[in-house]
Order: structure tokens, then C-alpha cells, then sequence
């Protein structure tokens, strides 16, 4: 579908890469990576025919319909939200036009019948037109908003009024509204919230069209790419497999480029000594310069530059705090009117690594400020460690830092005292290496000033660490050095993400806030999907021990499990493969119902039903492969 072929791009005398020869095909799913300033948005501009290349040519047909978001901030104004992202469907309101144009035609008795033939047979061709999308494409429209994470009060709203993330996700439905042949997706999680980010999976899951997107989501990239396009080092090389798969080659590459280069420098020193030893025997000449032209065609080879930071911190001390670190115990917090959750128990032992998941605006990082003592509770109580010392990260950290300071100067205010030498290897644990730690804060990008934030807050005397969003605005290199942190941080660690894999990578909790309520789930990411896909018993809210006491609980010790441990199991498991044979039975007799009335040509004269009904019938459809599946795994256990 696409080719780039010996594709150049430069900008002055330095440039970003060469020869490129790559090629995309239908239904293609690629992932775009590399370090931020290699040229991952200008490739994206390149394909989108906003600019040509320096060098080489890009072949695509004429008729490829591209759909582009870019990653700059996108400003819209006094349309609605739905009238802004109903805009993808334009073409359907012109074929409507149309349609009307020939009805009064149409109508015309003095027609001439050849005529009226040919406009019958138009008129035909734009109903097939019109039926594609119709009839349905308000439904679409509300659903993926929704998906998007806009409720429905604001869809009336003008786009002027949502902050620059939410004006990007009206631009991104948009855009996947228009169902292009080749969607360019510029960081488009940078701006969607855990539940956004899992929708669009499941969209660009059934998307018919090939697909090129950059990510520093690491999770989204493995579960939604087949091939890695890696700009580095002034050459893009492609390698098959998701994000995981990516890097483990890229590794394997380099070790073995590694072996070609000592192999080729023992060859160069053997060439050396041979040319030393025998340059002044006449008789060895032809030898000589044979060796010498031996030694000039050796091949050069470059190893890719290292891009993986080892940590090498030392972290300042604290007060080690040998039992509970603090406990919550029906804590509530509302604002006015409006209550944010209540009733939430939570115990955080010694050395855990929590993270706090949901969707914006439920309550992740007003729990964490009232955890840090920002924010008093609207009731219930809140135990702390009398040698609790609290570090906090957020977004409004970085606005403290000072404009007028550079790197090295910021980080001498948590650690004073300490030698140059030792600043620049602090600097350089968060990557800023060279001359970059002499570069003024305001002259930082976002995301180098969040790792001078996170690099003061971790350097700080601390035995809580409190991280709120703390992957925002890192790119995949910068988020591999933040995991290296927090596994060697010494004390406790919680912390609100949308990164699956970071929490995956770290968490021995996970606590899911919404609706009110705060629910504890042991283990990662991973064990908190699968239970959410109903595979596993349903988490119970966070165990909190009597606030006096101090010692953490005895763990139970482990025991086999009894003929009656085993045969209740049995008949739960059995009871629960019963309720989902019941609710796939119940959700398909709705799905029925429902096309026999979407069947009726009336439905189709009530825009707001028809809406109703296309909107059920897919949350259906997504119910039953839900269903399905949790009923597949429960078959699997039983015959296990």
C-alpha cells in the first residue's frame, strides 16, 4: 500500500535519517519509536503529505484516504462537540442533499422518460450511498465520543470550554469517525485516561484499515502493534513483533554487532603487527601492501548507541518503619454537594508499591493529597507512623521549580553539600548528560522538567513516596529510568498511573477508584485484568487492622486443601458457570428483540430511539464476547 524508497530528510546540515526503504500493506499495525528529537512527527508529515522528503519518493495510490493526528495542541472553538465530531459524516449530509435535489426533480411530470430513467438509477446509487452510513452515523457518533470519555451533557457543550487533552480526543473521534485507509496516530494516549485508552483497543482492534502509531505507552504498543518501525541513530530498521518482542531483538542485535567488532578488531591488530614487523624486509613488500589493502577493506561497522541508563542512586536516609507505614479506615471526602468516595479502608504496609487506577476525575489524586496531608478527610480516621516522612509528586512539583536555576543548581537544593561530580552522576541517573545539565529550567521541554521534578522529589529524605500521573510527558526511555527508581527506592511507594506497564512492572497492589468506592486488589495489573474479566473472586475493600495496632498481621501458613475446600470449590464453580450460561441467554434474547427492531423501517423516522437501540445492540455484542469468554475460562478451570 505504502513504500518509502532511499527516503532522506534533513534540516541544515544535520540530518534525521537515510536511506530509508520500508513498506506497509493493508491492515498493517505498526509501532513508531525512538528517542524524543529523531523524527518520529516529522515520518508522520511525511506520510501525511504535509511534506515531501529530501531525498527518494514515497509510493501510495491516489485514492488512499489518510487520516492524521497530530501531537501538537489542536484548538477548536464555538461548534459543539457533537456538531464538531459529526463533521466526519459531511459527505453523508452532501449525498442527503443530493438526494433531495433530484426528489424535486424527480417530480417534474414534464421529465423526458430517459431522463427520469437515468436520475432513478443516480437516485439508486446515492440511497446504496446514504444506507452505509445514514442511518446510523449519529449513534456512531455518540458511542465514540463516549468511548473518548465524554458524558452526554457534553456533547452540547462548545469545544472552547474543554481544556486542550479533551479538545485532542474531539479531534481523535473524529478522525476514527472518518474510518480512513491509513490512520497516523501521533502519542494519541498522552491524552486519554485508563478506560479511554482500553476503548480505543478495542477499536482500533476492529479498525479495517492499516495503522501507523507512536506510543510511549508501552502496554498499548504491545497489544496493538505486529511490527516496530525503531528510528535510531539516523536509520529506521523494522523488526516483526509487538514492543516486548522489539526490544528483546534489539538487544540480540546489538550483542551480536558487539562479537563482529571484537572479531574485526583482533583481525586489525593481527593486519597491524604483520605490516610493523615485516615494512622494512624488501623482501616482504608485496606481502606488506597486500596486507595494508587487506586492512582497508575491513568493514565499518557502528554499534547503536546505547540507550538504557543503568540507576545508580543514593538515596538519602530515613527512618525505617518496621510496622504499619498508615491506615485509612472509612475515610470520605466530598466537595459542596458533591461526594468524591466514602468508606474507603486502606492499609499500606512496609515496602509495598500501590497503584491507584481509574478513570479522571474519580478521585485518584484527591486521595493521594489527602494522604500526604494536603487535604483533610470529610470524615473518618487516618492513622500514621510517628516516623512517617512524606515525599509528593504532582504536576503542579514542576511549576515550583526555578526558571532561573539550571539542572545541576536545582538538584544541589536536595542534596547540598554534595561535589560536582557526584551532582553530574544524579543528573545523569535521570538522563540529562553533557551540557544539558547547564540548560536554564525554562528552557526545558515537559518532559524533561517532569524528570527534574521526580529526580528532586526521589532525592529528597523520604519513606513514603507519592507519585501522582509521574509518566506523563516521559517518552519510553525516560519511563524505563522511573521504573529503575522506584524498584530501588527503599521505602513504600504509592502511586496514581495510566501505565499498565509500569504498574504491571511494580505493583503488589491495585487499588481501583470509582463510583464512590476505593476496592483493594492483590497483585499487578495483570491479576487485577483478570478478575476484572470475571476469571477470579471478587476483590473485597482494603483490610484495615484496629488503628492501635502496630504490628503488621502473621501471614496464615500455608495448608492443603481438604475434600470439602475442594468440593465447594467445585460447586461454586459450578453455580458460577450456571450465571453465565443464564446472563448469555438472557443478553442474546435482547440482542434479538433488537434487530427485529431495527428491522422496522419506523425506527428508523425516530433519530433519538434509533440512537438508543444501535447503541444497546453493540454494548450487547462487547457483553456476549465478555461473556464468552470468562464462560471459556471457567469451562477451562473445571477441566482443570
Amino acid at each position: 500500500m505504502i513504500q518509502l524508497k532511499d527516503v532522506g530528510v534533513s534540516f541544515g546540515a544535520r540530518g534525521l535519517f537515510a536511506k530509508v526503504n520500508l513498506a506497509a500493506g493493508e491492515r498493517s499495525r505498526i509501532g513508531l519509536v525512538g528517542k524524543n528529537g529523531t523524527g518520529k512527527t516529522t515520518l508522520f508529515r511525511l506520510l501525511a503529505g504535509e511534506r515531501p522528503p529530501d531525498e527518494g519518493s514515497i509510493d501510495m495510490p491516489r485514492d488512499l484516504r489518510i487520516g492524521y493526528l497530530p501531537q501538537e495542541e489542536i484548538v477548536l472553538e464555538e461548534e459543539s462537540v457533537f456538531d464538531e465530531a459529526v463533521k466526519a459524516f459531511d459527505h453523508v449530509h452532501e449525498i442527503r442533499t443530493k438526494m433531495h435535489e433530484l426528489e424535486g426533480k424527480m417530480e417534474d411530470s414534464s421529465t423526458d422518460p430517459q431522463e427520469m430513467e437515468r436520475m432513478l438509477n443516480r437516485y439508486s446509487r446515492l440511497q446504496e450511498a446514504y444506507a452505509k452510513d445514514g442511518y446510523t452515523f449519529e449513534a456512531r457518533t455518540a458511542e465514540v465520543l463516549t468511548g473518548l470519555g465524554f458524558k452526554e451533557e457534553d456533547f452540547t457543550r462548545a469545544c472552547r470550554e474543554f481544556s486542550g487533552g479533551y479538545q485532542m480526543r474531539i479531534a481523535l473521534a473524529k478522525l476514527l469517525l472518518s474510518e480512513p485507509d491509513l490512520l497516523l496516530l501521533d502519542e494519541p494516549t498522552n491524552h486519554l485516561d485508563l478506560p479511554s485508552i482500553e476503548w480505543l483497543e478495542g477499536f482500533i482492534r476492529d479498525f479495517k484499515g492499516s495503522l501507523l502509531i507512536s506510543s510511549h505507552d508501552r502496554y498499548f504498543l504491545d497489544r496493538m502493534v505486529e511490527v516496530i518501525w525503531d528510528i535510531d541513530y539516523k536509520a529506521i530498521t523494522a523488526y516483526k513483533g509487538n514492543y516486548s518482542s522489539f526490544v528483546n531483538q534489539k538487544q540480540g542485535r546489538r550483542e551480536q554487532i558487539e562479537k563482529q567488532l571484537k572479531k574485526i578488531a583482533e583481525t586489525r591488530a593481527h593486519l597491524k603487527r604483520f605490516i610493523d614487523r615485516f615494512r622494512s624486509y624488501p623482501k616482504k613488500a608485496a606481502l606488506v601492501r597486500s596486507r595494508k589493502k587487506m586492512l582497508e577493506r575491513l568493514p565499518k561497522v557502528e554499534l547503536p548507541r546505547e540507550t538504557k541508563k543503568t540507576m545508580a542512586i543514593r538515596f538519602p536516609d530515613a527512618p525505617r518503619i518496621s510496622g504499619r507505614v498508615m491506615a485509612l479506615e472509612g475515610v470520605r471526602k466530598s466537595f459542596g454537594n458533591h461526594e468524591v468516595f466514602s468508606s474507603v479502608d486502606l492499609t499500606v504496609e512496609p515496602g509495598d508499591r500501590i497503584a491507584f487506577v481509574g478513570a479522571n476525575g474519580e478521585g485518584k489524586t484527591t486521595l493521594l493529597r489527602i494522604i500526604a496531608g494536603e487535604l483533610d478527610a470529610s470524615e473518618g480516621e487516618i492513622w500514621k507512623s510517628a516516623k512517617l516522612q512524606t515525599a509528593f509528586y504532582t504536576q503542579i512539583v514542576e511549576e515550583r521549580l526555578n526558571p532561573q536555576h539550571n539542572i545541576l543548581e536545582e538538584l544541589e537544593e536536595v542534596a547540598p553539600g554534595e561535589p560536582l561530580p557526584v551532582l553530574r552522576g544524579l543528573a545523569g541517573a535521570f538522563l540529562f548528560s553533557g551540557d544539558d545539565v547547564d540548560k536554564k529550567v525554562s528552557v526545558l521541554s515537559g518532559g524533561e522538567k517532569s524528570r527534574l521534578a521526580i529526580a528532586k522529589i526521589m532525592l529528597s529524605p523520604s519513606n513514603l513516596l507519592l507519585l501522582d500521573e509521574p509518566t506523563n510527558h516521559l517518552d519510553l526511555r525516560a519511563r524505563d529510568v522511573l521504573e529503575q527508581a522506584i524498584r530501588r527506592y527503599p521505602g513504600t511507594v504509592v502511586f496514581a498511573a495510566h501505565d499498565r506497564f509500569l504498574i504491571d512492572r511494580l505493583a503488589n497492589k491495585v487499588v481501583q477508584i470509582g463510583g464512590g468506592k476505593a476496592l483493594l486488589h492483590i497483585g499487578n495489573w495483570t491479576d487485577f485484568a483478570r478478575w476484572r474479566e470475571g476469571l477470579k473472586v471478587k476483590p473485597q475493600t482494603a483490610p484495615v487492622r484496629p488503628l492501635k495496632q502496630t504490628k503488621p498481621t502473621p501471614k496464615p501458613k500455608p495448608r492443603g486443601q481438604s475434600k470439602q475446600d475442594k468440593e465447594r470449590q467445585r460447586r461454586l464453580l459450578e453455580q458460577e458457570i450456571d450465571r453465565t450460561f443464564a446472563e448469555i441467554e438472557a443478553r442474546e434474547k435482547e440482542v434479538a428483540d433488537l434487530e427485529n427492531q431495527m428491522s422496522d423501517p419506523d425506527l428508523y423516522a425516530d433519530v433519538n430511539r434509533l440512537r438508543e437501540v444501535t447503541i444497546r445492540h453493540r454494548q450487547l455484542k462487547q457483553e456476549l464476547d465478555r461473556l464468552h469468554a470468562r464462560l471459556e475460562g471457567l469451562l477451562s478451570s473445571g477441566e482443570g
